[in-house]
């Protein structure tokens, strides 16, 4: 096929180019240690810019042993939760695309000691008291200027240290079919997705169907179990939050299921009001209760979610929060925490407490309301039951199950949501489609209407004929890189280095140090214009390139130099 040729050679002259262009000796070194590096398999591109990472590690005396796989491997391997290493169960490094569940940057919910898994989600194990010390006075500060400071502080201490090796900020390349309109927005975990309910198909009169393509089957639909796009690209259209973002453009939270909301002067008391008149996809009335019932479920750690331990530096328990009227509920926290508003209330979805609780814990990842595969019955007023075909949300679509011939996920529109739709799609599919040459393949034949961000068509969008796709470009708000397990004994503690088993009180600025030189081994440089089509800009630290909290005069782009690489490895006590 002619783009899996061109998709082929254009990816292949990449890595041949950057290979021959790496600067300094290309002399093989002794092997150090050995590393274990995943790659996932769901980005062409990331594939190619993973192996270029595994060559240029091995240069400097790292024994490199890489692998893509999918996500379905990574997740569990980095979620145990005991830190243990690539060859004993864990894992060592592992290349990922990341953005915090909140358009605000949210550090504090992912990077912060206390938030380790299995209960949290700071899977690398980042243990630094500076690191934790800025993340506190970001989430707790309320002036704007002290928490930008907070901010600084911490973008400082990761430039300095690097726990990860951050590659690049990607922007997101989508084709679309250009009869298509009102496609704005780029999806973003948990809280864009597609929004089918402003799409118009232009010539599809008023009962449109439209298609959009996701790569990777999901794990979970129920939100609190959230992985990332291939999830909420299908549960987010059929939930609601309680507050959500106006548009992609200007990223303004504005009133969800929640009206509106007081805030005491010391940021800790909150009163919460509710939109009255917002029905369940069954007909129940949204009511402070359903609130109550999601926080008490993701604080419930027999459930398992990955978010309890935030959820719970925010609320400190369910003693918090209680209903004091049946559009009102009232929350204590127990010190001010900008994650309250930016990421429990603008990014957790509400679920229905009428329609999950008789679901037991240990069978709510399992259940229809997760899989969408089957059907259940959702006991409603007056004595009768609705048939649930998946979560059941408040949203402006509704489930309608899993299609396994047509690999999708199909919703038809929620003609009583309490929003008006403005486009003419009435039914529409989430189709599963693994790899760019066949989503392009896809949308040429008029299989999809649009794609979600991970299938990297940027080196491909020159491909692209107008005839059957409109190339649209959004700032991502993202980064790609290289996470590493720092509870490993030589990167991360560095206790198994040679200057960390001299004097272990230096043990951790060994590790600092190799993760220095893997740092400047990598040719950001040459990714982004070579590999990533020139979409994107040289990472530093996990903050979002165009975001007001980037401190573009602190945070320089990192050099390539291998000598230096080499030099930071020396100082951890290795010699060439």
């Amino acid at each position: 096929m002619r783009l899996t040729t061109k998709r082929r050679a254009m990816l292949q002259a990449s890595a041949a180019s950057l290979v021959t262009a790496a600067v300094g000796p290309a002399r093989a070194a002794p092997p150090f240690f050995r590393l274990y590096l995943m790659i996932p398999n769901n980005q062409p591109a990331r594939m190619i810019w993973g192996t270029l990472a595994a060559q240029q590690m091995s240069r400097i005396g790292i024994d490199v042993v890489s692998s893509f796989v999918p996500f379905t491997v990574i997740s569990p391997r980095r979620s145990r939760g005991d830190g243990k290493p690539h060859a004993e169960g864990g894992w060592d490094a592992y290349l990922e695309r990341y953005y915090y569940n909140a358009i605000q940057p949210t550090p504090n919910s992912l990077f912060h000691s206390r938030l380790a898994p299995p209960s949290g989600q700071n899977f690398y194990y980042v243990n630094d008291a500076q690191i934790d010390d800025a993340l506190d006075r970001i989430g707790n500060t309320i002036d704007p200027a002290g928490r930008q400071a907070a901010y600084r502080d911490f973008a400082k201490r990761w430039y300095d240290t690097e726990p990860m090796t951050i590659l690049f900020y990607p922007k997101d390349v989508i084709a679309v079919n250009p009869k298509l309109k009102g496609f704005d927005t780029t999806t973003f975990n948990p809280v864009f997705f597609p929004n089918p309910e402003s799409w118009t198909i232009e010539g599809a009169g008023n009962d449109a169907t439209a298609a959009f393509a996701s790569w990777a089957p999901p794990m979970s639909l129920i939100p609190m179990y959230s992985n990332g796009y291939s999830d909420s690209n299908i549960f987010g259209p059929v939930y609601n939050r309680l507050y959500e973002y106006e548009s992609w453009e200007n990223k303004r939270l504005q009133p969800g299921l929640a009206l509106s909301h007081t805030m005491s002067d010391d940021g800790k008391r909150w009163v919460i009001t509710l939109r009255p008149n917002v029905r369940w996809h069954s007909g129940e009335e949204f009511t402070a209760e359903d609130v109550k019932f999601t926080w008490d479920t993701i604080l419930n750690k027999a459930y398992g979610a990955p978010i309890s331990a935030t959820a719970e530096q925010v609320l400190g328990s369910t003693e918090s929060y209680r209903v004091t009227g049946k559009y009102e509920i009232t929350v204590e926290l127990p010190k001010y925490d900008m994650l309250f508003l930016d990421w429990l209330l603008g990014a957790q979805a509400i679920i229905p407490k009428h329609a999950y609780e008789r679901i037991p814990p240990a069978s709510m990842r399992g259940h229809v309301a997760s899989t969408w595969n089957g059907r259940y019955q959702v006991p409603i007023s007056g004595g009768r039951n609705y048939t649930a075909l998946g979560g059941v949300g408040t949203g402006p679509w509704i489930a309608q199950g899993y299609d396994p011939q047509r690999r999708a996920y199909k919703f038809v529109r929620n003609e009583n949501y309490w929003k008006p739709h403005t486009g003419n799609v009435k039914t529409f599919y989430v189709v599963n489609i693994q790899g760019t040459d066949s989503v392009l393949s896809a949308l040429r034949s008029g299989a999809i209407d649009a794609h979600d961000p991970m299938y990297d068509i940027g080196p491909l969008a020159e491909t692209i004929e107008p005839s059957w796709g409109k190339v649209q470009t959004f700032d991502s708000f993202k980064w790609q890189h290289i996470c590493y397990n720092l509870r490993h004994p030589v990167f991360g503690t560095g206790v198994d280095t040679p200057l960390g088993r001299q004097d272990p009180a230096r043990a951790a600025e060994a590790a600092a140090y190799i993760r220095k030189a893997i740092s400047h081994a990598m040719p950001r440089e040459q990714i982004v214009k070579e590999i990533a089509g020139g979409y994107g800009e040289q990472g530093t630290v996990p903050l979002p390139f165009t975001s007001e909290q980037y401190d573009h005069d602190l945070l320089k782009p990192i050099e390539y130099d291998l000598a230096k690489s080499r030099e930071y490895l020396e100082r951890a006590g290795y010699r060439y």
